[in-house]
């Protein structure tokens, strides 16, 4: 009698430490609703920098080369002139949007043509370009609750023979908790680009591949599939999402012929846009060289450690970038040892699959593929949701020394994220603006500004000046030189400026008789200092 009254207790303990406590469900919903807020504070406060400017662009209708050939003249214009290319023409329809995203290839179009319909209801402005990114945004939190619960569903008999296995309930709200507030969700929540479009298919896609495998019927694996052609068309880096996918049945259940007909036919729905890839690939290759630049292998190992750390806490840590990468590879280590196979494999595969894939050209050519963050959302949702199962399975009752190790870990993470959030929604230019190309706008914007009648010489490239000309007067005065030994100075304005001029501009300037003062200098790469803002005096 006693041996029983000791396992009933026994019993009664482990589900009172596998159900969610009251303080846990309040502390999620107090983050979930300080991410919602953060997601939207501030949308138009902040630089709208050159990958966004394109967007605009995209989906407005625009093509790059039409700019160019009606504003890179030389001749005299007016800033307001160059704010046509970032306003919805009312001649401009669905059309002139999908050829403009035609020329660009290398984006899948879903999240434009979205955007382009938004506009075409309130109407375009950073605001409300940003606003579909977070809208989309706020949807992954519903579609992350369910993936864990799928991914992390037990029986209930063998969750009982083992203490340390979470209900999948717990996990999905630790889960939402930690996505409402880590700071890479938050910062591209609030970016007109499809990285938060390319999260919720991610998302959504795994959970409706998991369903279909324990519920298999003809309309999960359709489900599924249109969200694999939903995905594929929002970014072809959803392509290592379905490689991942494709892995996880190989090594479980390749008899599934629902899977197979679903990603052989997502992957024909896109030959139209491939075929288009095809057409465009010199102008795609021009578009993505900077991903084929050489690094030395030693700096992008450092890179992929900053981008665990940028990505969690927003903080560049020095040598102790290092700890962030111990304690996930710890919380990957114990996923695997507690968790059902079915569940740590399916982690495992979503961190590894994308990221070999993209580290492994770096390594042999030495790319940047893999250093660039924005292009590991599937292996960063992989390593939160091992953190969110590590954290459920020890942090939220602290009885052990290692309990309240992963209690800790757990508290500093949404600490820093909290921080983060608060110190990134006052700021105009945070790190996924790419501070070194951005940083100046607001600066040398307000240099201008001051000056009751200048004239601007901007030699930036096309995007860049569109998304510098918005911290100007519409009513500033500029050039656009395009060949500057042709190039003549308007007259009338005074003080005349120069911003990002070519050696070859100031060599011709010089010989005219011009005298060239710098006037402002940016630090923001310490290893690239660049000479932004020139003032042009015509010598007596």
């Amino acid at each position: 009698m006693n041996s029983r009254l000791e396992s009933g207790v026994a019993d009664r303990s482990v589900s009172q430490r596998r159900t969610l406590p009251l303080w846990l469900k309040y502390g999620v919903i107090l983050l979930i609703v300080a991410g919602v807020f953060f997601r939207f504070y501030n949308l138009d406060k902040k630089v709208y920098w050159i990958d966004e400017t394109n967007s605009s662009l995209r989906t407005l209708g625009y093509i790059r080369s039409e700019m160019v050939e009606q504003l890179f003249t030389g001749e005299l214009l007016h800033v307001s002139d160059l704010r046509q290319f970032q306003q919805l023409d009312p001649n401009r329809g669905w059309g002139d949007s999908f050829q403009a995203l035609s020329a660009t290839a290398e984006h899948t179009p879903l999240y434009f043509l979205v955007a382009r319909a938004w506009i075409g209801i309130v109407g375009h402005s950073v605001a409300a370009m940003r606003a579909v990114a977070a809208m989309f945004s706020l949807l992954v939190f519903p579609a992350l609750y369910w993936l864990c619960q799928e991914l992390f569903k037990t029986d209930p008999d063998l969750a009982m023979a083992d203490r340390r296995q979470p209900q999948a309930e717990l996990v999905g709200w630790i889960a939402m908790g930690l996505f409402a507030i880590t700071p890479i969700h938050l910062v591209y929540a609030q970016e007109a680009r499809p990285y938060s479009l390319l999260s919720l298919l991610t998302v959504t896609s795994s959970a409706l591949l998991l369903r279909a495998l324990r519920l298999p019927s003809r309309r999960s694996w359709l489900l599924y599939g249109l969200t694999l052609v939903l995905g594929l068309y929002s970014q072809l880096l959803f392509s290592l999402v379905l490689l991942t996918h494709a892995v996880y049945l190989l090594l479980t259940r390749p008899q599934r012929r629902g899977f197979w007909l679903a990603a052989g036919v997502a992957c024909l729905s896109l030959t139209p846009w491939l075929l288009n890839l095809a057409y465009n690939w010199e102008k795609v290759k021009q578009s993505t060289t900077s991903i084929y630049d050489g690094s030395p292998q030693g700096s992008i190992f450092d890179r992929w450690f900053l981008n665990l750390n940028i990505a969690l806490v927003s903080q560049e840590l020095g040598a102790a970038n290092l700890i962030l990468v111990a304690v996930v590879l710890l919380a990957l280590a114990l996923l695997c040892r507690i968790a059902p196979k079915r569940s740590w494999l399916f982690v495992l595969l979503l961190v590894a699959v994308p990221f070999t894939v993209l580290a492994l050209p770096d390594l042999v050519a030495e790319g940047r593929r893999s250093s660039r963050i924005r292009y590991l959302f599937p292996s960063l949702f992989g390593l939160q949701l091992a953190l969110a199962y590590v954290f459920a399975a020890f942090a939220v009752w602290a009885k052990t020394w290692q309990d309240w190790f992963w209690r800790i870990v757990m508290l500093a993470l949404v600490i820093a994220g909290c921080h983060a959030a608060v110190v990134s929604s006052q700021a105009v230019v945070w790190w996924n603006k790419s501070t070194p190309r951005s940083s100046y706008y607001p600066v040398v914007g307000e240099l201008i500004n001051q000056s009751a009648n200048p004239l601007v010489i901007i030699m930036s490239s096309p995007t860049d000046t569109l998304a510098f000309s918005a911290w100007l007067r519409p009513d500033i005065a500029i050039q656009l030189p395009r060949e500057p030994r042709k190039f003549k100075l308007a007259d009338g304005y005074d003080p005349t400026y120069l911003v990002n001029p070519s050696d070859q501009l100031k060599k011709v300037l010089t010989r005219r008789g011009y005298d060239l003062s710098l006037a402002y200098t940016d630090h923001a790469d310490p290893d690239e200092i660049e000479e932004r803002l020139w003032r042009v005096k015509k010598r007596p």
